[in-house]
């Protein structure tokens, strides 16, 4: 498949990706016009598609045509934070750099050996895992796996780290040089978690700017199946709703956006709600559908679709097993700035 067979491809999928053609960021609509807020949604078969065409044609790396090979989902207004996806080949490493937004990746899959390098820590990838780099935070991405790529959701937050003047346009996108583009990992394995945790430095019980952080997902998994094991009943609205917390002060994961992940027990459905915050999902596992409002979701492992604001929506888990969502949402910036209402159905 040649650049413009694939570029196709990527149109009828609602879909872009950088480095072919134009590049749009997920939510925003061609052209810049702005159409009503629609549910948008993305099946991972294209989206997986897409990240397998996109390594054919786009080459990655320090001195090359893109430092980070990306699918974007199309198609919808535009949004203050989008997820997308992100592949890396065998033997692949990203130039580090650091730039304005907070940047959050789930991994989708990934080989041993794979990690992020955050402010000079590698932090492994592990299906299920969440990794934060808090906005001016040197990152890149290295996968030392000679046959498996590495692939992962992004959750940006463009629309608060873009306020004003573009900070691209500013020059605050700093890149290490071509020809020393690596960071040196000098902090143990393992340092950020052990450093941020119930006990820590005096100097950083309140501190910012916020230190990359790592969910691992046998963590998270953990407090999901205590929580289902123990037959707690969960939110009406979400099912069992756990939060990513931020360490150091509990609080959402930045101050821009919380991570979240749910479980929906088998057939299990929701009651309706909303709100006037955005909230971009990954299914995770499983399968189900979301009604929002007139339009119906069905959507299955990998998938990621958005709900905009002020949109009632509820959920349903379908088959025999439980589903896991992952989610981000834009709440603690809404409720910063004294903007944040939801409205709940009584049944």
């Amino acid at each position: 498949m040649n650049a413009e067979d694939f570029e196709e491809f990527l149109k009828e999928r609602h879909l872009s990706a950088a480095g072919i053609g134009s590049r749009r960021r997920q939510g925003s609509s061609a052209g810049g016009a702005q159409r009503p807020p629609v549910v948008m949604h993305w099946k991972w078969s294209d989206i997986r598609s897409a990240l397998e065409r996109a390594g054919e044609l786009v080459t990655l790396g320090p001195s090359a045509m893109v430092e980070m090979r990306t699918v974007h989902g199309t198609g919808g207004p535009a949004c203050p934070i989008s997820m997308s996806a992100q592949i890396l080949l065998p033997g692949e490493r990203t130039r580090a750099h650091r730039n304005m937004k907070n940047e959050t990746r789930l991994v989708r899959e990934a080989p041993p050996g794979a990690v992020f390098v955050c402010d000079g820590e590698a932090f492994p990838m592990e299906p299920g895992d969440v990794i934060v780099s808090p906005t001016w935070t040197f990152h890149e991405s290295y996968n030392p796996d000679t046959d498996r790529p590495a692939v992962w959701i992004d959750g940006f937050d463009w629309g608060y780290s873009g306020l004003g003047e573009q900070a691209e346009d500013l020059g605050m996108n700093e890149r290490y040089p071509q020809d020393a583009p690596y960071q040196t990992v000098e902090r143990t394995e393992g340092y950020s978690l052990k450093t941020v945790g119930r006990v820590r430095e005096t100097s950083r019980v309140h501190s910012y700017p916020l230190p990359p952080v790592r969910y691992p997902w046998a963590e998270t998994q953990g407090a999901l199946s205590a929580l289902k094991e123990n037959e707690v009943a969960g939110d009406p609205y979400e099912g069992i709703h756990l939060m990513l917390v931020n360490p150091l002060d509990g609080g959402p994961t930045l101050p821009t956006m919380a991570w979240h992940v749910q479980l929906l027990r088998a057939r299990e459905r929701t009651r309706a709600h909303r709100h006037n915050s955005t909230t971009c999902y990954h299914v995770f596992a499983g399968q189900g559908s979301t009604v929002v409002e007139d339009n119906q979701i069905e959507w299955g492992e990998g998938d990621i679709f958005v709900i905009p604001p002020w949109r009632w929506h509820a959920h349903e888990s379908q088959g025999s097993a439980d589903a896991i969502l992952f989610s981000m949402d834009d709440w603690p910036a809404m409720t910063k700035l004294g903007f944040y209402r939801k409205q709940e159905a009584s049944a």
